[in-house]
C-alpha cells in the first residue's frame, strides 16, 4: 500500500504496523515459563539471574535464583556522650542507587565457535563471504517480527519509488532481520523526487508538529539528499539547485525512540536502475535506527553515540553488509553489489578505498576514531568486508550486539571482546589481513 501525499490537500496518514511478536524483545520483563529463544541464555532482572531452559522440547525461563546481596559487616560505634541540649537533626534521605542498564541482546555472548573462526579465517577467505551469507538467511528466516511499532509513511504526489515492493514491505524486512534488540518505537518516513522535495520539507514539518517532536534535523537538510553532499558536513540549508535526488538519511532523534527516515527517489533511467533500490536502501537506513536505538533510554545521546564510541567502518559497514545481503535474492546477487562497493568505492577525496594490508590497518585502527570523517565513505566498501568477515565467525546479530553493550556503558574494546572472546587489539590484524585477502580472491571480480 503507497500513500500519496499531497499538501495542498493536507492528505497525510499514520499507519500502524500489526506484526508478530517476539519474546526475545521482552528481555527486560521475565516471566518464569514464559518463552524464551536462546538455549542457557542467562538474563538478570529484579535481583534473579533467570536461564533458558528446555521443557518438553520447548525453551522457557526457569523460576530464576536470587542473586546473593552481599551484607556489610556492621561497624561498632562508640557510646556517644549526652549532652544537655541535644540538637535534633533532620533524618538524611537515602540515596537510591542506580538500576544499571539493561539492554536485549537475543544471542548468546561470547558466539559460538562456527565454521569459521579467528583461528582458522585467514586459511578460509575464499568461504566468508557465502558463510557471512547463509547466516542472514537462515537468521532472517528464522525470526519473528517485532510488534508495535508506529509508522508514519509519506510518498511526494509525483514521487514513484523504484520496484514492486511496497514501502511498508522494505521496513518490516530490516525490522525482522533485527528482531530481538531494541528498535524505533515510532518513526516518520518520507520519499520525495526533485519536483516533491519542498513538499516533502512542509510534511515533514508538518510530522514534527503534530507529534510534538523537538529534535532532529531541521526541514531543509531534506535538499542534501537531492545534491551531491548528503554525507557528514553537509549544510544545514544549501541554496545549490537541487539535482536528482538520490540520497537518504535514518536514525533515532529522541530519548523517546522516534526514528526519522529521507530517501530521496531519482527520476534519471540510471540511478533507477540500480539493483540497490529494490529495497536494500530502506534496510540499510532502518538499521541505522536500530543502531541509535541501542540508545535509548540511556544518558548517551542517541545519534552522537555511534561516532563517539564506535569506528566509522562499523556504522556503515554494518547497514551495508546488512542491507545487501538481506535484500539479494541469491548469493551471486549479493556477490555482484558486494564486489562492485569492494572495488570501486572513493572518499570525499576520490580516493578508493585501500587495498594494501597497510592502509586497511590503518583505516581500521581505533586511533583514527576522531579523524575518520575525510574517510566516511569507506565504510561502503572496507567497513562491509569487516563486517562480513564477523558476520561469518559470529553471525550478523553479533554486530548489533556490540552497540548494545556500548549502550551499557563499556567501550567498543571491552564489548568486542565480550561478542567475540577476542581482544580488539588481537582481531584487528587478522580482519585487516582477510580484508586484504579478499581482493586476491578470483570471485571479487565476478561481473
Amino acid at each position: 500500500m503507497r500513500i500519496k501525499g499531497k499538501i495542498a490537500k493536507g492528505i497525510l496518514a499514520a499507519l500502524i504496523l500489526t506484526l508478530i511478536p517476539v519474546g526475545a524483545y521482552s528481555a527486560q520483563k521475565i516471566t518464569p515459563g514464559s518463552a524464551c529463544k536462546v538455549y542457557k541464555q542467562k538474563l538478570t532482572y529484579l535481583n534473579k539471574t533467570f536461564t533458558c531452559i528446555k521443557v518438553k522440547k520447548k525453551l522457557v525461563w526457569d523460576k530464576g535464583v536470587a542473586i546473593k546481596q552481599a551484607t556489610p559487616t556492621p561497624t561498632q560505634s562508640a557510646t556517644p556522650t549526652p549532652t544537655p541540649t541535644p540538637t535534633q537533626s533532620a533524618t538524611p534521605t537515602p540515596t537510591k542507587s542506580p538500576e544499571p542498564i539493561v539492554v536485549p541482546i537475543p544471542i548468546t555472548l561470547p558466539v559460538a565457535p562456527g565454521v569459521i573462526t579467528f583461528s582458522n579465517i585467514l586459511e578460509n577467505v575464499d568461504k566468508v563471504a557465502q558463510v557471512a551469507y547463509d547466516n542472514v538467511q537462515k537468521t532472517y528466516s528464522g525470526n519473528s517480527l517485532p510488534t508495535g511499532l508506529k509508522t508514519f509513511i509519506w510518498v511526494g504526489p509525483t514521487t514513484v519509488p523504484v520496484g514492486n515492493m511496497s514501502e511498508e514491505e522494505r521496513i518490516v524486512k530490516a525490522m525482522k532481520l533485527w528482531s530481538g534488540f531494541n528498535q524505533p518505537k515510532s518513526i516518520g518516513i518520507f520519499f520525495f523526487n526533485t519536483q516533491d522535495e519542498p513538499l516533502a520539507e512542509i510534511a515533514y514539518d508538518k510530522w514534527r508538529t503534530d507529534n510534538k517532536i523537538t529534535t532532529g534535523q531541521p526541514a531543509s537538510m531534506m535538499r542534501n539528499d537531492c545534491l551531491s553532499n548528503n554525507g557528514p558536513g553537509a549544510p544545514v540549508a544549501s541554496t545549490e539547485p537541487l539535482k536528482d535526488c538520490t540520497g537518504a538519511n535514518a536514525g533515532v532523534i529522541d530519548s523517546l525512540g522516534t526514528g526519522v527516515g529521507w530517501f530521496g527517489v531519482p527520476t534519471e533511467a540510471g540511478p533507477r536502475s540500480d539493483p540497490y533500490r529494490l529495497g536494500a536502501l530502506e534496510i540499510h537506513e532502518f538499521t541505522h535506527m536500530v543502531q541509535t536505538a541501542q540508545f535509548v533510554g540511556t544518558a548517551q545521546q542517541p545519534g552522537g553515540a555511534l561516532q563517539a564510541k564506535s569506528p566509522c567502518w562499523l556504522q556503515e559497514g554494518q547497514a551495508h553488509f546488512a542491507s545487501k545481503t538481506t535484500a539479494s535474492n541469491t548469493f551471486s546477487d549479493y556477490l555482484r553489489q558486494r564486489n562492485g562497493e569492494a572495488l570501486y568505492r572513493t572518499n570525499s577525496s576520490n580516493m578508493p578505498a585501500p587495498r594494501d594490508l597497510a592502509g586497511i590497518s590503518e583505516y581500521l585502527s581505533l586511533a583514527t576514531l576522531a579523524t575518520c570523517q575525510s574517510t566516511y565513505s569507506w565504510g561502503y566498501a572496507t567497513g562491509m568486508l569487516a563486517v562480513e568477515a564477523l558476520s561469518a565467525i559470529g553471525g550478523v546479530q553479533s554486530t548489533m550486539a556490540l552497540y548494545a553493550l556500548e549502550a551499557t556503558g563499556k567501550s567498543f574494546s571491552e564489548s568486542f571482546e565480550m561478542v567475540y572472546g577476542i581482544s580488539w587489539d588481537k582481531a584487528q590484524p587478522i580482519l585487516a589481513q582477510v580484508i586484504a585477502r579478499d581482493y586476491l580472491v578470483p570471485s571479487m571480480n565476478t561481473p
